[in-house]
This record gives structure tokens, C-alpha cells and sequence, in this order.
């Protein structure tokens, strides 16, 4: 039954919503691997970089992105 001063309701574009999310994680991924910097106590008690423990953050990050983008693609397949 249509009635007068309901509005219509707009179809969601879940294509452009998936394709949205993608770009904002992988962006935000890219921006906060940039800032990732591990530091560990040197010799002298001084904070250095530690280099392995950075890569192993930034590789981590990545995954995380890589997985979760794949999983946005897997769901769409599933129809």
C-alpha cells in the first residue's frame, strides 16, 4: 500500500561500499607501516632501531591488510 510523505528508499550500491573499504585499509595499512618503528635497549642503554623486530611489524601489518581484502573478494564470490 504506497502512502503520501514516505520517501522512497535509495538502493545501497554494496559494490562501491566493498570497493570504498578496500581503499580505506589498504591506504590506512600503507600510512601506518610508514610510521611502525620498533626500538630495543642497545649495549649502552640507548634506545636503537631494531631493524628485524620493524620488519617483522611491517610484514605483519601487510597480512593483516593482505587477509582482509581477500576475505572482502571471497564474499563476493560465495553468489
Amino acid at each position: 500500500m504506497w502512502k503520501f510523505g514516505k520517501k522512497k528508499a535509495m538502493p545501497i550500491d554494496f559494490d562501491e561500499k566493498i570497493k570504498s573499504a578496500k581503499y580505506e585499509r589498504i591506504y590506512q595499512t600503507l600510512k601506518d607501516i610508514l610510521k611502525i618503528e620498533i626500538k630495543a635497549r642497545g649495549e649502552d642503554g640507548a634506545d636503537v632501531t631494531d631493524y628485524a623486530a620493524t620488519c617483522s611489524a611491517m610484514k605483519t601489518k601487510a597480512r593483516l591488510a593482505i587477509d582482509f581484502v581477500a576475505d572482502l573478494d571471497k564474499d563476493g564470490d560465495d553468489t
